[in-house]
């Protein structure tokens, strides 16, 4: 019984901080570098809502009530280095939220900062630099640090306790007068919570393994919309050497029309849905984005 109890505790955790998590997944024309010597500052608002509680692949709960309102502040410098182009971002999440499963019992909430997160990358020059076509490729590395608000003794947390290492490869940034598709892999490590449950339980997660796939299509100049597609797997846990038999199989598909407002504001307007979860809440959200260029 106890070790169900924790089992369970191990699959809300991990199904709340998957939307954290998700603050290093691209946006459509993400893979697309801005000029050397280009600054943005972006700000992200989302809301999170999901009813369906999975376990295993099967539906445990359909009364599950989970709320969580997601910003996030960025900023992000490029520099050219030759034909390359190099950036580095930071990333500062905040938020609340709340969490009801009827079906175990569990009622919980928190609000504050999230995990701290900086990255870099790097872009190739465009390969075939023609009027009509372009092609090129980008790599980058996350840091997610332990900054955010952190409690052992409750279920809902906006920060995971634990150093977060991502590897991201895009070999495909292909665009074709106003078609642009990206294609990445990446892979994300964590290192050990040692602070997992009330009584100081050691956490241990297997890598997690993602596929991003972006198509973007320009309406004018002005208007783009895109349709993305994401999958993730692996991430399994073990606490204190207990298998949790918790694999991370997520899918999906996320919505976007990009307006610019002005010559150097831009509104991003976004609607992001799960097709398949095994573990934890099933979660949609709407969202926007608004970036400041200068």
């Amino acid at each position: 019984m106890k070790t169900k109890k924790l089992l369970v505790l191990t699959i809300v955790i991990a199904s709340l901080l998957l939307p954290a998590l998700a603050i290093a997944d691209n946006d459509p024309r993400d893979g697309v570098p801005a000029p050397g010597g280009t600054d943005i500052f972006l700000f992200y608002y989302r809301h999170y809502n999901g009813n369906d509680f999975f376990v295993d692949g099967d539906k445990l709960d359909g009364k599950t009530d989970f709320e969580f309102e997601l910003a996030i502040a960025r900023y992000a410098h490029f520099v050219s280095l030759g034909n390359w182009t190099w950036s580095y971002d930071i990333v500062q999440p905040f938020g609340s939220m709340d969490l009801e499963v009827e079906a175990l019992g569990i009622d919980g909430a928190g609000n504050g900062l999230g995990d701290t997160c900086v990255a870099t990358h790097i872009n190739t020059p465009w390969l075939m630099p023609s009027e009509t076509m372009k092609y090129g490729m980008s790599a980058g590395f996350y840091l997610t640090a332990p900054t955010g608000d952190y409690d052992a003794d409750e279920a809902v947390n906006l920060g995971a306790n634990r150093w977060a290492y991502k590897f991201e490869f895009t070999p495909v940034i292909w665009q074709m007068g106003p078609l642009v598709l990206e294609l990445t892999g990446d892979a994300q490590f964590y290192t050990d919570n040692d602070e997992y449950t009330p009584a100081l339980s050691n956490q241990e997660q297997d890598p997690l393994f993602g596929l991003q796939t972006h198509l973007s299509y320009d309406i004018n100049d002005s208007f783009w919309v895109g349709v993305s597609h994401y999958f993730y797997t692996g991430g399994e846990t073990t606490v204190d050497g207990v298998d949790m038999d918790d694999k991370t199989e997520t899918q999906a598909l996320r919505f976007t029309g990009a307006i610019k407002l002005a010559p150097q504001v831009q509104l991003l307007l976004q609607y992001h849905t799960e097709l398949e979860r095994e573990n934890g809440v099933e979660q949609n959200y709407i969202g926007t984005r608004l970036a400041y260029f200068w």
